[in-house]
């Protein structure tokens, strides 16, 4: 759509400024959210966006417009919030907040009421730029990662829309009211988990016990702590995956992994063994005592990444099914 000719002409003025300001709020920004694993995305406003929100009547001026360059900061639960709030005020100077507890809604209404901080660069970084830098206020909408998939499903078929649907915008706050109650389950997980009925799986319950087994391990120091897993969960895994590689009854699986940590258990407190290598893993170890005539295991039918350490520290002398790497000469 065509802009007025004094908008266009005070659009083109400030772009040079708001593409400087998106940069350098960009460089101050986006490592940080690389570095909690957040997603950083921004945008400098078009023309025909800003005309259609002047089109709104619900700016007196040009110093009112506070997001003609805007970023969003998207984070797993509303808990990273007040993180990211005091990342914002520390790089940047702050004009105004709009958080989720300003937004007046009735307990029925389900809408947009995400985070948003609005701020300018600080004087000195502003001072060492164009003239006018300071004066910019710019948004940064900090959004979870449910609310910033809501946005990019309903935007375009609800805001965009051809028409003006009452059964969208239904629909819209309905998937808004989901969203809420999966983030609410989110955050007090650990308390929705009490109340969820267990159904008997036998697979589970090996990795209970799998995963309890080696705790107490540690527990009674028969295990350095420097082989604690980085997660207990994919440790069970992989030794239960080893397990089946070797018992392929299912109904003698319960019994196999008892065999394994009786196994392990003996080993570690035979004095006159060497314990688990504290430059090793604790699946390595696990590997050894399957290979040793300790169990009625064996390697055969797991893969394994092959390395010289298993001879060296674990007395694996062959491993019948290596991981295959890529030839280095091609």
């Amino acid at each position: 759509m065509p802009a007025p000719e004094r908008l266009r002409l005070e659009y083109e003025k400030a772009s040079p400024l708001l593409r400087e300001l998106q940069a350098y709020v960009a460089r101050t920004l986006r490592p940080y959210c690389d570095s909690e694993k957040y997603i950083f995305l921004d945008r400098v406003k078009d023309l025909e966006s800003l005309s259609e929100k002047l089109e709104s009547g619900r700016y007196s001026s040009w110093s009112d417009l506070d997001d003609l360059y805007a970023c969003t900061i998207v984070i797993p639960v509303p808990s990273h919030e007040a993180e990211v709030l005091d990342r914002l005020r520390r790089s940047f100077q702050e004009v105004n907040l709009r958080d989720r507890s300003i937004a007046k809604k009735a307990p029925e209404v389900f809408r947009f009421d995400g985070l948003r901080w609005y701020g300018r660069m600080n004087s000195e970084a502003a001072a060492a730029r164009q003239p006018g830098m300071a004066t910019i206020t710019f948004e940064v909408q900090v959004l979870t990662a449910f609310e910033h998939a809501l946005s990019l499903v309903t935007h375009d078929l609800v805001y965009k829309a051809d028409n003006a649907d009452w059964k969208r915008l239904r629909l819209a706050a309905q998937l808004k009211a989901a969203v809420e109650q999966i983030e609410l389950i989110i955050v007090a997980f650990d308390q929705a988990a009490d109340s969820v009925r267990v159904s008997p799986w036998p697979e589970m319950e090996a990795k209970e016990r799998l995963i309890s087994g080696f705790k107490n391990f540690f527990a009674l120091d028969l295990i350095s702590e420097v082989l604690v897993p980085a997660s207990w969960r994919r440790f069970a895994d992989n030794t239960y995956d080893l397990i089946r590689s070797y018992e392929r009854d299912p109904n003698k699986l319960p019994s196999s992994v008892d065999d394994l940590l009786s196994a392990c258990e003996s080993r570690l407190q035979d004095s006159s063994l060497p314990g688990p290598p504290i430059s090793g893993s604790l699946f390595r170890y696990v590997l050894s005592v399957v290979n040793s005539p300790a169990i009625r295991g064996n390697l055969n039918k797991f893969v394994i990444v092959d390395s010289s350490d298993l001879a060296e520290l674990y007395g694996i002398k062959s491993v019948p099914r290596r991981f295959t790497f890529p030839d280095l000469a091609t």
